[in-house]
């Protein structure tokens, strides 16, 4: 066999060896690039499923509560809980409303039993439950009954409570305070005006206060 021969084999040979680890190297490239486009894919889809939705970022109850005064915010941006907090002020007037509401149906009937401070309120995009300090809601009450059952002379205080009562529940969540809470839930009565004619044969009738509708801010 002749020299050439001889050099004609070692370089095939080479070139198989190097074939071979070249193959090797892009078969090895090739599974590392795959498990890196299926950790991508995982990471994406659980971003997807931990993704804050509806109006108010998949929150209720005490957690909506707690991430509105900015106790427990969780993941939530700034941005997306501006949103949040600007959609809660209808719930939230609701809730509330609702509690003033149920104390003066409650003082007509002689009842008294201050309600539950969770309760399921529906909106215009969804049905989310409310949370509010039990303190907030027996005092809510006590003003609502107050309404139906306070003297002429009692009003302005109980008018200067149920005011005051709004402004901290605003200001803990962050909330700008609107109208005075009295002017829309402790209309005057006909006793509050006893001097005026006529006045006296409707002294002893209340009316309830009607529901204050707002607004929904844009998503």
């Amino acid at each position: 066999m002749s020299l050439t021969t001889f050099a004609l084999l070692g370089l095939l040979t080479l070139v198989i060896v190097v074939l071979a680890v070249l193959l090797i190297y892009l078969s090895d490239r090739f599974n590392l690039l795959e498990r890196e486009t299926y950790e991508l894919k995982r990471k994406l889809h659980d971003t997807q499923q931990s993704k804050p939705s509806g109006p108010y970022a998949g929150l209720s109850g005490k957690a909506l509560w707690d991430a509105v005064i900015g106790e427990q915010t969780g993941q939530l941006d700034e941005l997306v809980l501006d949103g949040v907090r600007k959609r809660y002020r209808l719930l939230l007037d609701d809730h509330v409303q609702s509690i003033f509401r149920g104390g003066a149906a409650d003082a007509e009937r002689g009842m008294d039993s201050v309600p539950a401070n969770t309760r399921t309120l529906r909106t215009p995009q969804a049905q989310v439950e409310s949370w509010l300090p039990p303190e907030v809601v027996e005092e809510v009450y006590r003003c609502g009954q107050g309404y139906v059952l306070a003297g002429p002379d009692e009003m302005p205080g109980l008018r200067q409570r149920l005011d005051q009562v709004f402004s901290q529940l605003y200001e803990a969540c962050k909330l700008e305070s609107g109208q005075p809470a009295s002017s829309l839930l402790m209309p005057p009565r006909p006793q509050d005006n006893a001097g005026s004619p006529g006045a006296a044969a409707d002294a002893g009738a209340v009316a309830l206060p009607a529901t204050a509708v707002a607004t929904p801010p844009a998503a």
